[in-house]
């Protein structure tokens, strides 16, 4: 699994990057925003861990662009624990947020199962069609098909589902569904809420079922995925990872990499 790491801490890139590489994942490095871009396009990675703050091209920059065109998952790295900073992230179509410090094996277990939810959808050139559950959307088009039926959708109910349907698994916050189906980000939340409702009850789809759209309170919409249907997965995706606690953060360095290997403290 070959892991894209990007900040602008050399010793931080150093030490992280070896530790991972225990872990058994192959691990590429950029030191600031346009060499991850770069990386990105030329090294074909399977997960992003992107620092937040970076000087010139900071970590939300280089979030933003990706996600214009590509659904590969990018986990925030970063230091800062404010909510405004986490809301930021997801804002810009971060699947997870994890807080320095932190141990290399948290570090993998979160990859994995960042990995795990977020089926690979990178893409040279935008899908034609995306299967969700029974519905085809048809991209040129602008169709949704179930089964043999047309599902008559408007122009903006169907770009609201195809920008959920592009993040299939993921949260996708108000605003930025706003911006996608409106093309401007002051977002009016109830008038989305009134479109997804349409769109909720054209697809008819039950709750918990691939295709289903569900909503995290504050935050945003999701459509579910195949991995996340059936009885044990009717839970709500969780956007972030919770801050480190106190008692914990004593035991790393300020580089924020555990100075000894938490594996071999009583579990």
């Amino acid at each position: 699994m070959r892991i894209l790491l990007v900040d602008d801490d050399l010793d931080f890139l150093d030490v992280t990057s070896y530790a991972l590489r225990r872990e058994g994942f192959e691990v590429i490095v950029a030191a600031n925003g346009a060499q991850a871009l770069r990386r990105w396009q030329s090294d074909a990675p399977d997960l992003i861990l992107l620092d937040i703050s970076m000087p010139h091209l900071s970590g939300l920059d280089v979030c933003r662009r990706i996600r214009e065109i590509s659904a590969i998952p990018i986990v925030m790295l970063t230091g800062a624990s404010d909510e405004f900073h986490i809301v930021q992230a997801f804002e810009e179509g971060a699947d997870d947020y994890v807080m320095k410090p932190f141990s290399p094996k948290v570090l993998a277990m979160r990859i994995c199962a960042v990995l795990k939810r977020s089926p690979r959808r990178v893409q040279e050139k935008p899908l034609a069609q995306l299967q969700i559950g029974d519905c085809l959307l048809d991209v040129e088009a602008c169709q949704v098909r179930k089964g043999e039926r047309l599902i008559q959708l408007t122009a903006l109910e169907f770009r609201i589902l195809h920008a959920l349907a592009l993040n299939e698994g993921r949260v996708v916050t108000f605003r930025r569904l706003v911006e996608r189906a409106w093309g401007y980000n002051e977002s009016d939340t109830s008038t989305l809420k009134t479109h997804v409702s349409h769109i909720r009850k054209k697809l008819n789809v039950s709750v918990g079922e691939p295709g289903y759209i569900g909503v995290i309170q504050g935050v945003g919409y999701y459509l579910t995925c195949s991995s996340q249907s059936g009885q044990e997965n009717h839970r709500e995706p969780r956007p972030a990872l919770a801050a480190t606690s106190k008692a914990s953060t004593a035991r790393y360095g300020k580089r924020g990499i555990a100075l000894v290997d938490p594996s071999s403290s009583r579990r």
